[in-house]
């Protein structure tokens, strides 16, 4: 590349510009790129850039390896909550999916919270509410009460329902007599 021949008024004009180029901090680091592109040797006087630059890179670098360590250990802390929870609460596969598909309706990755959500909707059962353990089988269901028939076995219900009122009585004046006599039924039995 042939240089152009300039006059001494150009030459001034333009080392003036460079000047005030090179000594600008917006345009400082495009002009070291330049100048090392077309002139490696000169380049050396813009070394504070290429130090700056290098710092910049550590400084990311540094960044980044703290922000890695710290999703990491954000996910090690998620992963000992759910393992918690799954051993604490003892949740079954489906269970623990049902508590992901909360986490995500809801936007948020507490598993404390998504399986107290979870408990809330669907409560074990209260065993109040279970047959007593006499009744308690293998597919045991309530029966309807009964009354006595004239034999003493317990009456079908479906005899029961055909006239209710004669079979309470029936069963109530026999209960009266047996009280009368002194002959107690062994529910009244101490």
């Amino acid at each position: 590349m042939t240089v152009p021949r300039l006059s001494p008024q150009d030459m001034d004009r333009l080392s003036r510009l460079m000047f005030a180029i090179s000594h600008n901090p917006k345009t400082r680091a495009a002009a070291a790129n330049l100048v090392a592109q077309v002139d490696p040797q000169q380049a050396r006087a813009f070394s504070d850039v290429f130090l700056e630059r290098r710092l910049a890179q550590f400084e990311k670098k540094f960044a980044d390896e703290r922000l890695k360590e710290k999703i990491d250990n954000v996910v090690q802390a998620r992963e000992s909550q759910k393992k918690e929870i799954i051993t604490k609460r003892g949740y079954s596969e489906n269970q623990v999916k049902e508590l992901e598909k909360l986490q995500e309706q809801y936007g948020f990755s507490d598993w404390e919270a998504a399986a107290d959500i979870y408990a809330t909707r669907n409560p074990p059962d209260d065993p109040r509410l279970q047959p007593p353990p006499e009744y308690s089988g293998a597919g045991s269901t309530w029966d309807f009460p009964t009354v006595p028939t004239q034999e003493g076995k317990m009456m079908d219900f479906k005899d029961y329902i055909k006239d209710p009122r004669k079979h309470s009585n029936a069963t109530a004046y026999r209960m009266i007599q047996d009280f009368k006599r002194g002959k107690l039924s062994p529910a009244f039995a101490g």
